[in-house]
């Protein structure tokens, strides 16, 4: 898996908190006093394998399911045999919101595209038309209009790109001895800095870490420019062949900091880190809960043994 097709898996993980498993019909019903309140979550990327996106959903009352029937679908395989399944969406979905973000007097509008049916990690609001291309250090508002509810309001600056240093990252690491990360120096901010094992066609690269594992997450100053990974004591023996490792730095706008890496309710979890943060918590938008931030992502490989 590739750096870029982690986030991107990752993004499910997170995705999936606005989309609850089906509620079973034999729960009782409970009235409150209630209005449900918009969810907006909106992310700017600046990795070009990674697409921006906004989705909206409304929360929901205690007396509603999270799950709405929507319709039966027909497979078929080999020809022969017919399967029918019924097919729901998240009872909280908007659909005819109007979305747009801008820049510069410059305004994008966002389009809903719906899922297929099993694809839950979709549901999203995209530039259909190829116009948005994020640009780092850009200040970008986010507008989001739904009948019936207040208009959001959202703000951010886009973090700069990182670049990792090749040049000053061994070739080869061993997790049993230290070795160091280099990148530009930023002038400011934090970042997550990952380290993900890799596999050669045909191997199993996980099997060969038994008692450590070397997959790592870090928050990391930007200004420092470089993070020492620190060599575990382990019992497993060296590699017969090195494998691939794959090491990515990320960076982020003050609101996807303050919402995902400072967040404290384990309720949510952080789609990069797995992590807590906060709910019922709006961070970079008016009008909604959730939040309106930004990322940006480089990688590089190297060998392990």
């Amino acid at each position: 898996m590739t750096f870029s097709k982690a986030i991107k898996s990752s993004l499910i993980i997170f995705i999936l908190f606005f989309s609850a498993c089906e509620i079973s019909n034999d729960w009782e019903v409970i009235e409150a006093d209630y209005n449900p309140e918009l969810i907006v979550f909106g992310l700017i990327s600046l990795d070009p394998e990674v697409e921006s996106f906004v989705r909206v959903y409304r929360s929901l009352k205690l007396s509603e399911e999270s799950e709405i029937f929507t319709r039966i679908d027909t497979f078929i395989f080999d020809n022969e045999f017919v399967y029918l399944d019924s097919i729901y969406e998240p009872a909280g979905l908007i659909k005819d919101a109007q979305v747009s973000i801008v820049s510069n007097e410059n305004s994008i509008p966002f389009n809903f595209v719906p899922s297929d049916p099993y694809e839950r990690e979709a549901n999203f609001y995209l530039d259909t038309i190829g116009a948005f291309i994020p640009q780092p250090g850009t200040i970008y508002s986010l507008n989001v209009t739904v009948p019936g509810y207040p208009p959001v309001k959202g703000e951010l600056l886009t973090p700069e790109i990182p670049i990792l240093i090749d040049s000053l990252i061994q070739d080869t690491i061993s997790i049993k001895r230290n070795y160091k990360i280099v990148w530009n120096k930023l002038s400011k901010g934090k970042g997550i800095l990952t380290g993900r094992l890799g596999e050669e066609k045909g191997s199993k690269g996980g099997d060969s870490f038994n008692d450590c594992y070397p997959s790592f997450d870090r928050i990391v100053n930007l200004q420092e420019g470089s993070y020492t990974v620190s060599a575990e004591i382990c019992n497993d023996r060296p590699l017969e062949v090195a494998l691939p490792f794959k090491i990515g730095l990320i960076t982020m706008d003050d609101n996807y900091y303050q919402y995902f890496i400072r967040g404290e309710d384990t309720k949510y979890n952080n789609f990069l880190l797995g992590s807590g943060t906060t709910t019922g918590f709006s961070v970079g938008i008016d009008g909604a809960l959730g939040v309106f931030g930004s990322i940006a992502s480089t990688m590089t490989t190297v060998l392990i043994k």
